[in-house]
Order: structure tokens, then C-alpha cells, then sequence
């Protein structure tokens, strides 16, 4: 709930309000969804047919099995990446399909 006598930014409020409903951690998964280009750029961008996260899980899938091999090896540095560009832990794990 609201705080009651203080004052609020109205960033702060929102915030507030997000975080009472449980909101705050989807707001931050669509976020990075959205930063998806931007962290892995154009090319595994282009072969990227899908993403979602649940539960920590990042779930791409892509068009090319060799992109799909060849991030698994960089699993961990595009986890620590995402969630850089986060500001905090939401990835906890990335499965490739």
C-alpha cells in the first residue's frame, strides 16, 4: 500500500505500486526482453525466434542450430551481461532451443 502522511515522487509511487502488486519483477523481465538486441546485437538478434522468461529462466529460441551451440558456450558471460544491464539478478539460468 500506498505510504500514508509522506510524500512521494511520482516515480517513487509508481514504484510503490508496482512492488504491492507483484509487478515489479515482470516489468524488469519485459525490460530486458526489450534490451534483447542491444546486449547480443544484430546478428543473433536476427536468429532469434523467440524469447521468454519464467522463474529466472531466460527460454531463446533459435533458427540456426550451430548460433544455438555456439551460445551455449558463452552461456555464463551473457547471463552476467543481462543481468548488468538489468541492475540486479532477474536471469538465472538461459536454455537455448
Amino acid at each position: 500500500m500506498f505510504s500514508g502522511k509522506k510524500e512521494l515522487k511520482m516515480g517513487d509511487a509508481i514504484k510503490e505500486w508496482l512492488e504491492d502488486r507483484g509487478l515489479e519483477s515482470k516489468m524488469d523481465e519485459t525490460r530486458l526482453l526489450n534490451e534483447w538486441e542491444n546486449i547480443v546485437g544484430p546478428i543473433i538478434s536476427q536468429h532469434t525466434v523467440s524469447k521468454r522468461i519464467d522463474k529466472q529462466i531466460l527460454y531463446v529460441k533459435l533458427d540456426s542450430a550451430s548460433l544455438r551451440h555456439e551460445l551455449s558456450y558463452a552461456r555464463d558471460h551473457l547471463k552476467k551481461q543481462l543481468n548488468k544491464v538489468a541492475g540486479k539478478e532477474i536471469i538465472r539460468d538461459i536454455v537455448f532451443g
